[in-house]
């Protein structure tokens, strides 16, 4: 061993000389190497095991280990590559071969560390990015659940004018022309079939006034509730469109703070415009209950018996993309089951305290 360690000595390296196995761990621990040349047969403590021991310990198993033997045979060297070491060199050694496969390893090792390094620092910026988009998402559905909130109060007030207003205005308008008509009429005068064609226009306005009042805010979801305004709203559905609905809730009334209520009405009002519009449905079966899961919470599911759709086609429809925004920013989730022949299943789950979903 005093020869090679001139030769390690001699081409430059600093070198630590260890007379057996135990001080050799000793030595390795208290200021560790860049390689350790370790020779099988040491009294007290084969090579081996020295291997095996600086490689159970933190501060010394990623130092290369080439073992030097006498023992050259296959298992020999099968034994040392399972207990920890890089290379096997058999006695008689070689200076040339010693020095290079010195070279060789220390340049492995070296680079290496510097990977790691670079894999450090590069885990350490993604997760930097990752915290960094996770609050913008955060600022994002902050801001999504405020315009939400803006655009809910500003259908209500749109909808209280239509009604205090333009309503007002079309009902006194419409009682107008009925004492006209009924007076025409009396006379026989030519002019009450113009005053009842106008009449009829006024009563149509009257119509289309009240379920643009009731699409933009149902009055009937802040006076008396959730289940009562989509109970109302799956009747005016079913007599608007001919499909036939069913209504399936585990409560009479949801005790709901206002927003979750409203979230889960738009999501039934939207899942049946898309009924109308895509799903060529006969049938609609909507189903709300409050359940302890998760916390507690509402699950809502609506589903058809349309046509279906494909999941790429998910990706292009808004009116899914803002369910699922809706849901989302109360902290809630939204699942889409649908392919094409079978139906479609929308099932939303949304907790009762919610707050923004990562």
């Amino acid at each position: 061993m005093q020869l090679l360690a001139d030769l390690m000595s001699q081409a430059g390296y600093g070198v630590r000389r260890a007379p057996d196995g135990r001080m050799a761990l000793i030595s390795a621990r208290s200021a560790p190497p860049d390689l350790v040349l370790l020779d099988v047969c040491m009294p007290g403590m084969d090579g081996y095991e020295v291997c095996r021991r600086l490689k159970a310990d933190a501060r010394t198993r990623d130092i290369p280990v080439i073992f030097l033997s006498a023992l050259g045979d296959t298992q020999d060297k099968v034994h040392g590559f399972r207990a920890g070491g890089v290379d096997y060199i058999a006695k008689p050694y070689q200076p040339d071969e010693v020095l290079a496969r010195t070279r060789a390893h220390l340049e492995l090792h070296r680079l290496q560390a510097a990977l790691e390094v670079r894999v450090e620092e590069r885990t350490a910026q993604l997760r930097d990015a990752k915290r960094t988009i996770e609050a913008s998402e955060a600022r994002l559905r902050e801001l999504a659940g405020f315009l939400q909130t803006v655009r809910e109060e500003e259908r209500a007030r749109i909808a209280r004018e239509l009604h205090d207003e333009l309503g007002q205005g079309l009902t006194a308008l419409r009682i107008d022309l009925g004492r006209i008509r009924n007076k025409c009429g009396a006379l026989g005068s030519p002019v009450g079939e113009r005053v009842a064609a106008a009449l009829s226009v006024v009563e149509q306005c009257v119509v289309s006034l009240r379920r643009i009042s009731e699409d933009l805010r149902p009055a009937m979801l802040d006076s008396l509730g959730l289940a009562a305004a989509v109970e109302h709203h799956l009747a005016q559905f079913s007599e608007r469109t001919g499909i036939a609905c069913h209504l399936s809730m585990n409560r009479e009334e949801f005790e709901l703070e206002d927003r979750l209520a409203t979230a889960v009405f738009r999501v039934v009002q939207e899942a049946l415009t898309n009924v109308v519009r895509h799903a060529g449905a006969s049938e609609v079966t909507v189903r709300i209950d409050e359940c302890d899961d998760d916390g507690g919470g509402i699950r809502l599911s609506v589903e058809d018996d349309g046509r279906g759709f494909a999941a790429a086609s998910e990706r292009k429809s808004f009116g899914l993309l803002g369910m699922r925004e809706r849901v989302g920013v109360l902290g809630g989730r939204l699942d889409i089951d649908s392919r094409p022949g079978e139906g479609t299943r929308i099932a939303a789950f949304l907790p009762l305290r919610g707050t923004a979903s990562s």
